[in-house]
C-alpha cells in the first residue's frame, strides 16, 4: 500500500508535535502546607516562559476557583506576576482542614497547550488557631488589697498614739513646776532682826 508525500508529511508533523508534546513541559510550584489564622493564602507558580491561558485551585471535589471566573465562593483571586497567581481562601470549616488544594496551569507554548499541577498544598493551624483551642492553666488569685478600714485604724492608733504622749508631757510638767513650788514654800529664807539703839537721853530716863 503505497503513501503520498502528503500523507507521509501529515503523520511525521502529529508524530513531531506529540513527540514535543512529551518530552516538553514545565513546573508549577506552590507551598506544601500553609498556616490558617481565620484565612490560608496559596501561592500558585510556573516555570514556562509561555502565556498562561488558565489557572486553577482544585480541591478532591473539584475546581473551587478559576482564571475570568467573576465569582469564587469564599475564594479570593489576584495575579502578583504573569507567573503568579495567589489564592485567598476564607471561611474554611474544619472538615474542609484535611483536604488538599492544587495549583493548576494550562500554558500556551509554540502554539502548543500545556497543563501541569502542582504537588498539593494542605492546611495547618495557626499559633493562634491552637491558644485558642488549649486554654492557660488557671492562674493564682492575685493577693486581696487592703480593706481601707484597715487604713483608717492605723490613722486612729497613731492618733491616740499622739494624744497619748502630749497628755504625759502636759502632766509631766505640771509635776516638775508642783514640786519646784513646794520646795520653795518648806526653805523659806531667813532674816535676822536686830534691836534699834536707843537715844542718849533716854539712857538716864531709863537708869
Amino acid at each position: 500500500m503505497a503513501f503520498s508525500s502528503s500523507s507521509i508529511c501529515f503523520v511525521f508533523t502529529v508524530y513531531q508535535v506529540f513527540i514535543f508534546h512529551l518530552s516538553h513541559g514545565f513546573e508549577v510550584i506552590q507551598p506544601e502546607t500553609v498556616s490558617l489564622d481565620q484565612l490560608a493564602i496559596i501561592s500558585c507558580q510556573h516555570t514556562s516562559d509561555g502565556k498562561v491561558k488558565d489557572v486553577q485551585l482544585k480541591r478532591d471535589s473539584g475546581t473551587l476557583c478559576q482564571r475570568g471566573q467573576k465569582t469564587c465562593r469564599n475564594i479570593s483571586m489576584y495575579e502578583e506576576n504573569p507567573k503568579k497567581y495567589v489564592f485567598i481562601l476564607f471561611n474554611i470549616a474544619p472538615k474542609e482542614m484535611s483536604l488538599t488544594y492544587v495549583c493548576e496551569f494550562s500554558v500556551e507554548e509554540n502554539g502548543v497547550d500545556y497543563q501541569e499541577e502542582g504537588r498539593g498544598t494542605k492546611l495547618l493551624q495557626g499559633q493562634k488557631q491552637k491558644e485558642k483551642e488549649c486554654p492557660l492553666p488557671p492562674s493564682l488569685p492575685p493577693h486581696p488589697p487592703h480593706p481601707p478600714v484597715a487604713d483608717q485604724l492605723m490613722w486612729i492608733l497613731i492618733g491616740l498614739l499622739g494624744f497619748m504622749f502630749l497628755y504625759s508631757f502636759v502632766i509631766t510638767c505640771c509635776f516638775i513646776r508642783l514640786m519646784i513650788s513646794r520646795k520653795v514654800c518648806e526653805d523659806p529664807t531667813y532674816v535676822e532682826m536686830r534691836k534699834a539703839p536707843l537715844a542718849h537721853g533716854l539712857d538716864g530716863y531709863c537708869a
